[in-house]
């Protein structure tokens, strides 16, 4: 997972460098991966969800210039679901290895 400021879509230096170690592992991979944008409580929800939407585009866009193939990353529809960190780690999104 990489955790984003409240309402910003930019990736920061750490979420950089987990990203950046995670491509690796997921280039020797062929399965598909998941992105999902997760949205916290606080503010507008209909903001929330294009959001976390965005977030979670910034970070495939993020994965493609390191050379992962489009084909290979799927975009998830926006989750609701918190964190047990609360809303810090509701703002997040997530990267899995699908099915």
């Amino acid at each position: 997972s990489v955790h984003f400021a409240v309402r910003k879509t930019e990736l920061d230096a750490e979420a950089t460098r987990i990203l950046k170690g995670l491509v690796p592992a997921m280039k020797a991979g062929v399965n598909p991966i998941d992105i999902t944008g997760f949205i916290d409580r606080t503010g507008n929800h209909a903001t929330n969800v294009d959001l976390a939407k965005r977030r979670a585009i910034v970070v495939r866009d993020a994965l493609l210039a390191e050379g992962l193939p489009a084909d290979r990353l799927r975009l998830q529809a926006p989750q609701e679901e918190v964190g047990t960190g609360g809303d810090h780690d509701a703002r997040r999104v997530e990267i899995a290895v699908g099915k």
